[in-house]
């Protein structure tokens, strides 16, 4: 899918554009062709076909240049597989099909679409309040960590499928981090920009008039839409960034297959904000919006039964109090501590820093840390959760299967690594 509101050739505005249920419903039938799409690559990729010329094994559309196979392989066949794993800049990722869009959906309008530390962050007085708050922040992120890893699921799959990205799972279940989400699917955020979540009753509700009715902000719903060539382009010059050019801001980055199936469910892609860039001033971000309406918002709710494709039953669920403990924490253990100390960059002593946390007075409860973490999970429950996953298999759970490809790069004495 194209930017709606510009030819390539032309500057895309940052004010926002207001876009017609005709518009959602094209939007909508664009994803449906990308889903199949990435389907039908995806089935041909399991077959062993490909578009090399020389390639004996059945397979339509081959390329009579070698050259080109290998680029439409590297550059088409392999974002679209389910189930290709390959190694990126923050860690070994199982990738779903890539769609041709990026979204970002919100049920009104903001001021700042930043990640959720840095919304936190900016309403601090000073910078010492502003970077105590970011180690608590991490110190939560990394109790989180620690909590996962104690579950058989997460140590399974990190000794077999790839990099466990408990930041940014952390960010999918309500922390604190630097990731702000993005989906790959156009229903997913549609349904983040219709519906919301109800505290009372612990699960999302398809907005009301009474609600969208408030002020000229709640009118309308939000829509951050990026095409996947732009982000393509963003993320080669990430990589081939020199001290010559200034690394680009807002890297979409896939989060992919994860333990548990929040992440999957919500084709979830993130962007990692170091420091805050809003996606209302980021001109590679298309920015449109839409006039709320009642029955726009419970047919999105009933396309997504009720929430439950985007919010499927996981295993974690069953562990919400320890999340809730977690989010909330002024007690850390020593290996937070020093997860949350290397990533500062305000403090250069660790013992200065543990004292300013316990004098800091921002929180209910003075900052403690000790040796061991005090989010231990009951035995019971544990062993609960792990028969859930006994036998896991990510090809049989998701219907995949994993493949990569193979290069030659300089310098590995002779032998080709996976990319």
């Amino acid at each position: 899918m194209e930017y709606i509101t510009k030819r390539r050739s032309q500057i895309l505005s940052n004010e926002p554009y207001e876009i017609t249920y005709d518009d959602i419903k094209q939007m909508y039938y664009a994803n449906q062709r990308d889903a199949e799409e990435t389907k039908r690559v995806t089935e041909s990729t399991y077959r062993g076909e490909s578009y090399y010329p020389d390639d004996n094994r059945p397979g339509s559309g081959k390329l009579a240049n070698w050259r080109h196979a290998f680029f439409k392989e590297v550059l088409y066949r392999d974002p679209k597989t389910s189930g290709f794993v390959m190694e990126y800049p923050h860690g070994v990722i199982i990738n779903q099909g890539r769609r041709g869009s990026y979204f970002r959906g919100e049920n009104q309008i903001y001021h700042r679409s930043i990640a959720s530390l840095h919304r936190s962050l900016a309403t601090l007085a000073n910078d010492k309040e502003r970077q105590l708050h970011q180690v608590v922040a991490d110190m939560r992120v990394a109790e989180f960590g620690i909590f996962l890893f104690q579950t058989g699921i997460v140590q399974f799959w990190a000794q077999n499928y790839g990099t466990v990205l408990f930041e940014a799972l952390a960010q999918h279940y309500g922390l604190e981090t630097r990731w702000l989400d993005i989906t790959n699917d156009f229903n997913v955020a549609m349904f983040f920009a219709t519906c919301y979540w109800d505290p009372s009753a612990r699960w999302w509700r398809p907005l009301t008039k009474e609600q969208t009715e408030k002020s000229k902000q709640t009118q309308y719903g939000v829509l951050f839409h990026m095409p996947a060539w732009q982000a393509d382009l963003q993320m080669a010059t990430a990589v081939a960034v020199t001290s010559d050019h200034e690394e680009p801001r807002n890297v979409i980055l896939p989060i992919g297959f994860q333990p548990f199936m929040r992440c999957q469910s919500q084709y979830a892609y993130g962007i990692y904000m170091d420091e805050p860039f809003a996606l209302q001033d980021d001109p590679n971000f298309e920015k449109l919006r839409f006039r709320h309406s009642e029955n726009l918002s419970r047919q999105v709710y009933d396309l997504m039964e009720g929430g439950r494709k985007v919010f499927p039953q996981d295993g974690l669920d069953e562990f919400h109090d320890v999340i809730e403990s977690i989010r909330t924490a002024t007690s850390f253990s020593e290996e937070a501590f020093r997860y949350a100390f290397e990533k500062n960059r305000f403090f250069n002593d660790a013992q200065e820093l543990k004292r300013e946390l316990a004098n800091c007075t921002m929180f209910p409860l003075p900052v403690i840390v000790s040796d061991a973490s005090p989010f231990k999970i009951p035995r019971q429950r544990l062993r609960k959760l792990n028969r859930r996953y006994e036998g896991f298999s990510i090809e049989q759970a998701y219907g995949i299967k994993l493949t990569t490809r193979w290069v030659y790069k300089p310098g590995a004495s002779g032998q080709g690594q996976p990319s």
